[in-house]
């Protein structure tokens, strides 16, 4: 999707939004487009204000001169969060895709998601497998969706504490759930905890039903094709033996 940006304060739109994430940003319904706004908590123009067409053919990106200033980064990368992230959602959702948090590492080719909310050892995990080897495309975020009949995965520009966040992607081999936990195993799961599991760590936008239902597509396809076990962890390098073993007993490229 082409995305055109322009130097140009604009005012945020004086209707209701459909959707408010507290002070970070907004997102209005404004006939055949879309208005996200952001940085303009006290203000009356909005630092990045974006219109996005329902279609996904176009956005068009202003930046406030005097809200960004001499902001140098801003200026050289505008598409940066919350806007990357909304854009994502929208996108992700004509390919049956979702963002996960989660980190993504990757071996032998293959992606594996290590799945689960702030504090469920991400980073941790995501450093373990760095230090054998393994390659850590992101430890925060990373999208699952479905290309060329396969479930892939990428990397993200979200990362964790681990900053790690590389922009590739590849065949997803399989997802684990995380549990810290005080000896190393994985376990598998049904296809509805799977499910659960899932919603508790995607980004669902449920304030547009069309990007909505694109990531629900995603949490059953999911569900029902992919390999996803639970990993119950300690912050060991011995965690990654037991990956390594678990891996080795079959989990491929899943459908």
């Amino acid at each position: 999707m082409p995305v055109s940006v322009q130097r140009k304060a604009l005012a945020i739109p004086v209707t209701e939004p459909m959707y408010r994430a507290g002070l970070n940003w907004a997102i209005w319904e404004d006939g055949p487009d879309c208005v996200i706004c952001s940085g303009f908590h006290g203000r009356e123009r909005a630092r990045v204000y974006c219109r996005l067409s329902h279609a996904l053919d176009h956005a068009v990106l202003n930046l406030d001169p005097e809200g960004v200033g001499t902001d140098s980064a801003m200026w050289s990368a505008p598409l940066r969060y919350p806007l990357d992230q909304i854009l994502s959602w929208a996108l992700l959702s004509r390919c049956g895709g979702l963002v996960l948090h989660s980190a993504l590492a990757v071996k032998d080719g293959l992606g594996w998601v290590f799945a689960g909310r702030s504090g469920a050892g991400k980073s941790t995990l995501s450093a373990l497998c760095h230090a054998r080897g393994w390659r850590i495309l992101n430890d925060d975020r990373a999208m699952v969706f479905h290309r060329d009949g396969r479930l892939r995965v990428s990397g993200t520009p979200w990362h964790g504490s681990g900053r790690f966040a590389e922009a590739d992607e590849v065949p997803l081999g399989g997802i684990y759930f995380l549990h810290q936990a005080l000896q190393n195993r994985v376990e598998p799961m049904t296809e509805s905890s799977v499910r659960l599991a899932l919603l508790d760590v995607a980004g669902i936008p449920w304030f547009e039903d069309a990007w909505a239902q694109g990531a629900l597509d995603a949490v059953e396809r999911i569900a029902r094709t992919a390999d996803v076990a639970a990993c119950y962890f300690t912050n060991t390098l011995s965690v990654v033996d037991v990956l390594e073993s678990h891996r080795l007993e079959g989990v491929g490229v899943c459908a």
